[in-house]
């Protein structure tokens, strides 16, 4: 069986629109998920929405 590569969601900051790769959560049994920064590196903005929502995302 191939390993299959796997997509790191990305999150757009709602201040700035700064690009940002989700930081992988790893949980018991291998598995893990990806959660927004804390903060944006660029303006320190807290708000952001994954890049697959943002066409829909208003303010």
């Amino acid at each position: 069986m191939s390993h299959v590569p796997e997509t790191v969601k990305q999150y757009v900051c709602v201040d700035c629109q700064t690009m940002h790769a989700g930081t992988p959560i790893h949980h018991d049994g291998g598995d893990h998920t990806f959660e927004p920064p804390a903060a944006c590196g660029a303006c320190e903005g807290s708000e952001f929405v994954e890049l697959g929502g943002w066409i829909h995302h208003h303010d």
